[in-house]
């Protein structure tokens, strides 16, 4: 079930998308990054303690108290650093001394700096640690050695002095490198490989925003209350929209990050990119240029989800790319493609079905299968009464009509995989399977209970399929 009230919905944390710098630039980058939190995120922090803590917009509401602080502080220092590989003891204990029991004062009244202080320490320990990893590269290993490395630390203490962070780093690149050698790499490559692998992550924090930050604190208080409440940024909040109605406004190309380049995964069959030609898996993006004269702007070492925004963009307007070709070496000369962008269905989340012939004692049996993953429906769509908008329930009605022209034996909702969305579409989806009657009970922070039941007749001119 996804309920969304204003700034809070059900959803994870999205983790940060980012782009390597220069190899040899990026822990001087990291270094420079101070963030701290905006006037608008003053606001939204007394906004989502309004909400979490009021009976009428959330289920099981907490007071923000001492107690509740702690949690929350407990909950965000393990997400920045879970492993416990960066911080010191001692830091945590200062952190722990300042904050922990007065992160609720501090919510309540619109001050979110701490949880900047905090993330901005962080960075210092994640340079300090990426220098030291990248210096311990130029070293020999001794694989004879009888020592152990304890792979999952989540459950260990922080360590209480720099020299056993040192050792304990030691160990995790040993590992690292061992791991390589087993693969067949030659040292040379070892250290290449590994070299970057320490750097991006040195690249990736550096490129962090004051809003990630932000989503990960409020995303710290909003799962103390309980575990299906999350904190969602606008851009996060857009992606979700795009995740349920399935469609969005650019070029039908999913791109994702490959060392200081943003690389074409895949496209969207039939797409503006497809259709153009001119781009190909593997492809690199240099540059992007808005209509058919604006600046291009060089996108190498930029965050994904800066180079995304950059390229999405309204219906039948055009942008400008600078692609560098999958086989062209990295100091090769771009393509300029001109493509214009248009609503692209993003079909491969969509609902879809095969038929599995399966033996049995009677003969075979010819099975449909329909895989769901998500419960999607474009609300905005939907609340304009469009005739033809995105909806999970419509999808798996055709596909079901579908299989019963094909003469299957039976159905199987594969459902394994889903991870929520709309309740309404999951109510008439069940009204699929039945005549009609109770589906589900909703029970307030009162105490009230509502059944949801399937309306007959909410979907006229279909049979009901019986399994």
């Amino acid at each position: 079930m996804i309920k969304r009230l204003s700034l809070i919905a059900c959803v994870a944390l999205l983790p940060v998308l980012a782009v390597g710098l220069d190899a040899g630039a990026k822990t001087e980058a990291a270094a420079q990054v101070v963030l701290a939190p905006s006037a608008d995120q003053s606001g939204a922090a007394r906004l989502v303690h309004g909400l979490l803590s009021d009976s009428r917009y959330h289920y099981s509401p907490r007071k923000l108290d001492d107690a509740l602080s702690a949690e929350i502080f407990d909950r965000y220092i393990d997400a920045l650093d879970s492993q416990k590989l960066f911080f010191l003891a001692a830091d945590v204990e200062q952190f722990r001394t300042a904050y922990r029991t007065r992160l609720d004062d501090a919510i309540r009244g619109g001050r979110v700096d701490p949880a900047f202080e905090i993330y901005n320490v962080y960075v210092e320990r994640v340079n300090e640690r990426v220098e030291h990893a990248r210096a311990l590269l130029e070293r020999e290993f001794d694989y004879s050695t009888d020592e152990s490395w304890l792979y999952d630390r989540k459950d260990a203490d922080f360590y209480a002095t720099r020299e056993e962070l040192d050792d304990a780093w030691r160990k995790s690149v040993k590992n690292d490198a061992l791991r390589l050698h087993l693969a067949g790499r030659s040292t040379e490559e070892i250290r290449t490989t590994l070299d970057r692998r320490y750097a991006n992550l040195a690249s990736r924090v550096a490129q962090t925003k004051s809003e990630d930050v932000f989503q990960s604190f409020m995303n710290a208080y909003a799962t103390a209350i309980e575990p299906h409440t999350g904190y969602m940024t606008p851009r996060t909040s857009e992606n979700f929209n795009i995740s349920m109605r399935l469609s969005l406004e650019g070029i039908g190309a999913v791109l994702q990050n490959q060392q200081d380049f943003v690389v074409i995964r895949s496209m969207v069959p039939g797409g503006p990119a497809a259709l153009s030609g001119s781009i190909r898996v593997g492809d690199r993006v240099t540059a992007v240029g808005q209509g058919t004269s604006g600046e291009m702007v060089d996108v190498v070492g930029w965050r994904l989800d800066d180079v995304v925004d950059m390229i999405r963009g309204p219906a039948d307007s055009q942008v400008r790319l600078d692609i560098l070709p999958a086989a062209a070496s990295v100091d090769g000369e771009p393509e300029r493609v001109v493509i214009t962008r248009q609503k692209v269905r993003l079909e491969e989340q969509a609902a879809k079905r095969q038929i599995l012939e399966v033996e049995g004692p009677d003969g075979t049996r010819r099975i449909g299968v329909i895989e769901l993953p998500t419960f999607y429906q474009d609300f905005e769509a939907r609340r304009r009464a469009d005739a033809d908008y995105s909806s999970a329930t419509r999808d798996v009605e055709r596909l079901l009509g579908e299989l019963r022209e094909e003469g299957v034996d039976g159905v199987v909702m594969d459902l394994r995989n889903n991870g929520g969305g709309s309740l309404n579409e999951a109510i008439e989806l069940t009204g699929l399977f039945i005549e009609s009657g109770p589906v589900v009970q909703v029970r307030d922070a009162g105490g009230r209970v509502d059944v949801h039941a399937d309306r007959p007749a909410a979907w006229p001119g279909t049979a009901r399929w019986r399994c």
